[in-house]
């Protein structure tokens, strides 16, 4: 039996000297990317209140980004579909996936709820939340 990858993680650090901020990018199963484990100069954070540079929260949308472009360099199959003034958009593959246990990650150019509804070994099917025009990338991973 092949092993399932479930999640993707890196670990970035932010800051300099004893100002040392240090944080990990997980994509899950489902392709959702999150931040955790973040690490202050004073230890882990646990509490809300607590206030993170702009620079770190800059370093942190960067790390995001790298990890989403990582994988898209690794992805078997990737793409960008277009919305216009639609809730769901299909995509056919030009040689069909021998099953549909692949993973679909998506990143909205927009801040909108996405999801894939169908996937058979052809092709998949995106949902969003809202009437949408713009565009949803896609990579698939095997």
């Amino acid at each position: 039996m092949a092993g399932t990858r479930i999640a993707f993680e890196g670990t970035y650090t932010s800051g300099t000297g004893t100002s040392q901020y240090r944080f990990t990018v997980v994509v899950d199963l489902n392709g959702i990317v999150s931040v955790r484990d973040i690490v202050t100069p004073y230890g882990l954070v646990m509490d809300s209140m607590v206030r993170l540079p702009q620079s770190v929260v800059s370093d942190i949308t960067d790390a995001m980004t790298q990890v989403e472009d990582l994988l898209s360099l690794t992805s078997s199959v990737n793409g960008t579909m277009t919305f216009a003034a639609e809730t769901e958009k299909s995509i056919t593959f030009s040689t069909p996936m021998s099953a549909a246990t692949y993973r679909v990650h998506l990143s909205p150019s927009d801040f909108i709820a996405a999801r894939v509804t169908t996937k058979t070994t052809t092709g998949f099917t995106v949902q969003v939340g809202t009437t949408f025009t713009g565009t949803v990338g896609y990579d698939v991973f095997v």
